[in-house]
């Protein structure tokens, strides 16, 4: 085999509780990841030596600050003897949306390269590369479509989803730095107890495993929310223009700018986006469902 092609799924975050701000200045959080089917496509060609990654989406890092690249790099140092590689990323996922693209492509590149070159390496020897590029890495290196995730989001659990769900987001291209919706954020003083926050998480799965998004949604929150709606008003907008359109779970995705209502079928997510007036505001509308 001398090329593999694979997908690489974004993913939401249904729920996300900040715990506390460490001393180190990163923050504990809780939340509840689940990919779905809007995904980039990754293309790996083996070459005889060196590196070369292009891209359909204008400027997007392809050098040495790729987290493709990265994961490149962090295989070069265990398997010296590694054979060189052309890879070809098609971006379908917006750049700085809070959905995970970045994370998704190192992990389904680190999956990828395994596959092509039969490489020897544990999956926790993959976590641990996986976490040295980013929080939300392992979770897309884990078999699952749903997964409650803690620490900074690099601890997790599998949980069961026997159900297929499906999106509206409301997408832009102008994306959002997670550094200064964190800098931006207000902590409460009185850390939030992980014990309960691991059992809210799984009632909520369980909610929307079976489909009650009207339970679901009386649970839910982004935490990072706040923060994002400050420093840009526009999101608040579109939560606000779903919630009128008649979405009963509506909610911002990671540190944003991405929104997203949870619906039991395409049917509904098809209606909502008729009914929802999000034209004036800089989104465009994807349907997307469980991955």
């Amino acid at each position: 085999m001398n090329n593999i092609t694979i997908q690489s799924p974004a993913k939401l975050n249904l729920h996300l509780k900040v715990l506390r701000k460490r001393p180190d200045g990163y923050h504990d959080l809780l939340t509840l990841f689940h990919r779905i089917s809007l995904s980039d496509t990754i293309t790996i060609q083996k070459r005889k030596k060196g590196f070369r990654l292009s891209t359909n989406r204008r400027g997007l890092e392809t050098g040495e600050g790729s987290l493709i690249t990265k994961a490149y790099r962090s295989l070069q140092k265990k398997f010296p003897e590694l054979g060189g590689v052309s890879v070809r990323l098609e971006k379908k996922i917006p750049l700085g949306a809070g959905l995970g693209g970045g994370s998704s492509n190192a992990a389904h590149f680190l999956l990828g390269m395994k596959k092509l070159f039969r490489l020897r390496i544990s999956r926790k020897e993959l976590f641990k590369i996986g976490k040295t590029l980013g929080a939300d890495v392992p979770f897309f290196l884990m078999d699952t479509s749903n997964a409650v995730a803690w620490g900074i989001g690099d601890k997790m659990r599998s949980l069961p989803f026997p159900s297929k769900l499906y999106f509206l987001l409301l997408v832009t291209d102008k994306g959002l730095k997670t550094k200064k919706v964190y800098q931006n954020l207000r902590v409460r003083k009185k850390p939030v107890s992980l014990t309960k926050e691991k059992r809210v998480a799984i009632i909520l799965s369980s909610f929307f495993g079976t489909k009650r998004i009207r339970e679901a949604a009386g649970l839910a929150e982004n935490d990072l929310e706040s923060s994002a709606f400050v420093l840009r008003p526009s999101i608040s907008r579109a939560v606000k223009a779903l919630r009128s359109a008649g979405a009963s779970f509506a909610l911002m995705s990671g540190s944003g700018p991405t929104v997203f209502a949870v619906l039991e079928n395409r049917e509904k997510a098809e209606a909502l986006r008729r009914r929802s007036q999000a034209r004036s505001l800089p989104y465009r509308k994807l349907i997307c469902h469980t991955f």
